[in-house]
């Protein structure tokens, strides 16, 4: 009695452990793979199907592409062939003696594709900046306005040349 329940405790601890156990692992999750892969293999993944996935994500990047291009040409300025006239406006009382007049400046408007006159105002000056006024640029395509804008000043040397 005592050698069979010996001998079939060998037998249960064979059957546990072991190669067995761990090849009977292996097979039966390469039998999942194999079952959940099947439908993929089936349908997209070769032919003409692919091949049209993959022009179709090509054309989709080339359709980004032109609309970034686009939006960024559409905000740039146009040119006319003179300047438009300037119309004086009235200024308002400066707040502070501390402020400073910024002449009006011109947009352009996409609608219409025309300059439009945007009026001057006050304002503090920046802190180490000057104010660079708009102008007028003539190139071969037309005149178009550059915008004013506020740059850093130029550093002056003190008195010791520094």
């Amino acid at each position: 009695m005592k050698k069979n329940k010996e001998l079939s405790g060998e037998v249960q601890n064979n059957i546990n452990s072991g190669p067995n156990m761990k090849r009977k692992e292996e097979l039966q999750n390469a039998a999942h793979y194999e079952i959940s892969r099947k439908p993929l293999f089936n349908s997209t993944a070769f032919g003409a199907y692919a091949r049209v996935g993959r022009y179709m994500k090509i054309f989709s990047y080339l359709v980004l592409l032109a609309g970034i291009g686009f939006a960024f040409t559409s905000c740039m300025g146009g040119y006319m062939a003179s300047e438009p006239t300037y119309t004086e406006y009235a200024r308002p009382p400066r707040l502070s003696e501390t402020q400073i007049w910024i002449d009006g400046d011109w947009g352009w408007n996409n609608q219409s594709h025309v300059y439009v006159q945007r009026a001057g105002y006050w304002t503090n000056p920046r802190q180490g900046q000057s104010y660079v006024a708009g102008s007028w640029k003539t190139t071969q395509r037309g005149k178009s306005w550059t915008k004013g804008h506020w740059q850093k000043q130029a550093r002056q040397p003190d008195s010791r040349g520094r």
